[in-house]
């Protein structure tokens, strides 16, 4: 293979592999988000280092059903919609569990199930 060819090919391969790495930088995006959320909240609900972590997964695991209903939108869409859906989600303790109540999304296809409100 020339050199030339090589140089030909860099361009393409480089788009490939950032498309690739998209759905990387939309998910570490959303767990910024979410670690932000919950150290926000550590001392105000006395979060364990267990139940934080248990919190982080639990939202983790929301956040990508609802990211896969924005399949087709833009990026920024995905993004300004992720943000808005972790920001705007509710936790709360009642008694000794947890409580997430997580915003209702006006978007096309089936609800996420997760929508309701979960204990711990």
């Amino acid at each position: 293979m020339s050199r030339r060819d090589r140089r030909e090919q860099s361009p393409e391969r480089d788009r490939i592999e950032s498309e690739q790495d998209e759905p990387e930088r939309e998910s570490v995006a959303a767990l910024k988000g979410i670690l932000s959320r919950i150290a926000a909240l550590l001392k105000p609900l006395g979060l364990t280092p267990n139940e934080a972590a248990n919190l982080v997964q639990r939202m983790y695991g929301n956040v990508l059903e609802v990211d896969n209903r924005l399949v087709g939108e833009s990026e920024e869409k995905r993004k300004q919609v992720l943000r808005s859906y972790i920001e705007r989600a509710e936790i709360r303790r009642e008694d000794d569990d947890l409580v997430v109540e997580y915003p209702v999304l006006t978007l096309p296809g089936p609800a996420p199930e997760a929508a309701a409100p979960s204990a711990n």
